[in-house]
């Protein structure tokens, strides 16, 4: 009969696999996300396995929100779900068309003119009553929850009503089901008792260090930015703020390999990288400041390949505003977004004010020849960024955000870079049935 392992959503089986685990699902979790149980033994076998009746699990489990922002980061995001969906049903109901299956052609066009609203309704009926394929009551099921819960073994391209198309979209629909509170739970137990897997071996991440290595869709996004200060910000802060998205990101590595800094050398960096037909996911974040927006608009005018993106700091209301020094010595407040904003503008304004609260002042350098506007600096960046180190410190320590410490403008960063990750697309990947 052999072993298995099984994919849950809030307890209802999404999927299953015999021996050993897909290499899609290990990418939707962390080693931090495994866990273990006592649970009866009843749950997994017939007899005790133990002194007493009760055995561990061994499994992962992580929220419905964590995971379906991990989705959206990868891709996965809800308008193309939506997309997929209605692509995914036509192209059903043509192949349909050629076999003359009346039946299976009312049903798609049932899902199809109720839209995805109406499937993600239907597959909540499904989870709140635990309908299965081979649920007692199947048969007083309306015929379309019957259709959707069908395995077919001869066009494979209807998975749970959603087309088959790939787990990562079927999730992503699933998803829109579940209360953000349920989780989706990989439980290995059966597989790790049978001698697959060790009982403390790290199974997502050695399956998706393999998977990682030869899919582009699940590989790491690099973020390339303008110097080894913002790498290191930006590092610790998707680590405090994002901590269930953290190892889906990498950056690059000034300090090791001695890389210099820079808008220009981030543009040369980015055009080298494209022309080495580089397969990672790259996101190439400026400055939005004179220099790094005239970078920014340059590369806007090439055509790169699709695993690359470039983007700007965002605006930032703070600057709408905010204190500049002029060649007199006299400070003046002027809107300084896309003439002075580097990463430093977006640590909060418990970093840029001082204890009297007055805001760290920009100071106007030379005209950018391109866009014929200043470039502005901010004024004391490595106190800065010293004082933002120490709040991220705090916080870290006391292994939660304090009231008293602003991540709005970080925030609003991390948005930007989640959005540019999300217009990446991927390669369908069908599921198999069993």
């Amino acid at each position: 009969m052999g072993s298995f392992c099984t994919l849950a959503l809030n307890g209802y089986e999404i999927d299953q696999s015999k021996s050993y685990i897909s290499t899609s699902w290990s990418c939707f979790f962390t080693e931090e996300d495994r866990r273990s149980r006592m649970v009866p033994y009843q749950t997994y076998y017939s007899s005790p396995i133990a002194d007493d009746d009760n055995v561990p699990t061994c499994e992962y489990a992580a929220s419905a929100s964590a995971i379906k922002l991990r989705l959206e980061i990868m891709g996965y995001t809800l308008d193309k779900v939506k997309r997929k969906y209605s692509e995914g049903i036509e192209n059903a109901l043509l192949t349909r068309a050629q076999f003359d299956c009346e039946d299976d052609i009312d049903h798609l066009n049932t899902l199809k003119n109720g839209g995805f609203g109406y499937w993600v309704a239907l597959i909540k009926h499904i989870f709140e009553n635990n309908i299965t394929d081979y649920s007692e009551n199947l048969e007083q099921q309306e015929g379309i929850v019957r259709f959707m819960l069908e395995v077919d073994d001869i066009h494979q391209d209807i998975y749970l009503g959603y087309p088959n198309i790939g787990i990562g979209y079927v999730l992503r629909g699933l998803l829109e089901a579940a209360d953000p509170d349920s989780e989706l739970v990989l439980d290995l137990t059966d597989v790790v008792y049978s001698g697959y897997y060790g009982e403390k071996e790290p199974v997502c991440a050695h399956t998706a260090q393999s998977y990682l290595d030869s899919s582009l869709p699940f590989q790491k996004i690099i973020i390339l930015t303008e110097g080894a200060s913002d790498s290191k910000i930006l590092m610790k802060a998707l680590r405090l703020l994002y901590p269930q998205v953290s190892n889906y990101f990498s950056f690059l590595d000034f300090d090791d390999y001695k890389a210099e800094g820079g808008s220009a050398m981030l543009e040369k960096t980015v055009k080298s990288f494209a022309a080495a037909g580089i397969s990672n996911k790259i996101i190439a974040l400026f400055d939005y400041d004179a220099a790094g927006l005239a970078s920014f608009q340059r590369l806007k005018k090439i055509k790169f390949p699709e695993n690359f993106r470039i983007i700007s700091l965002p605006p930032i209301e703070l600057a709408d505003s905010y204190p500049t020094i002029g060649s007199d010595g006299m400070i003046k407040h002027e809107n300084v977004n896309g003439c002075a904003c580097s990463i430093e503008m977006y640590l909060g304004i418990d970093i840029l004010a001082d204890d009297a609260g007055h805001l760290a002042p920009v100071k106007w350098r030379s005209i950018e020849p391109q866009l014929k506007i200043f470039q502005g600096e901010i004024s004391g960046k490595a106190r800065l960024q010293k004082n933002y180190f120490k709040k991220a410190k705090a916080a870290q320590k006391k292994e939660a955000l304090q009231s008293d410490q602003d991540w709005s403008g970080l925030i609003s960063v991390f948005e930007r870079i989640f959005e540019a990750a999300a217009t990446m697309d991927h390669a369908p990947t069908p599921l198999k049935y069993i």
